[in-house]
C-alpha cells in the first residue's frame, strides 16, 4: 500500500517518465510481491533497458513464476537486448 502511495507521488511530481524511477518502481513492486503492478509499470515503459528486463525477470523467478520469467527472457532476446554477464 505504501508503494502505491509513493507511485502516486511520483506520477503527481512528473517523474514517472524517468527510466531510473520506472526501474525502481518495477523493483519495488517485485520486492513487495506485487508482480501485477510491476508488470504494469514494465509494460508502460517504452524505452526498456537491461535493468528493466532484469528486474521483471528476476521478480518472476523469485516468486516461483519460472515460465513467465523464461517467456520474458525470450521476449527480451527477440527485442535484441543482451543480458548482463
Amino acid at each position: 500500500e505504501q508503494g502505491k502511495q509513493i507511485h502516486a507521488q511520483i506520477i503527481a511530481s512528473g517523474h514517472e517518465s524517468d527510466a531510473f524511477v520506472r526501474n525502481a518502481l518495477v523493483d519495488m513492486y517485485v520486492k513487495c510481491g506485487s508482480e501485477i503492478d510491476a508488470r504494469q509499470v514494465f509494460d508502460n515503459t517504452s524505452d526498456r533497458d537491461v535493468v528493466s528486463w532484469t528486474a521483471m525477470i528476476a521478480g518472476y523467478a523469485q516468486h516461483g513464476q519460472a515460465e513467465e520469467a523464461l517467456k520474458l527472457f525470450k521476449q527480451m532476446r527477440v527485442q535484441c537486448v543482451k543480458p548482463n554477464g
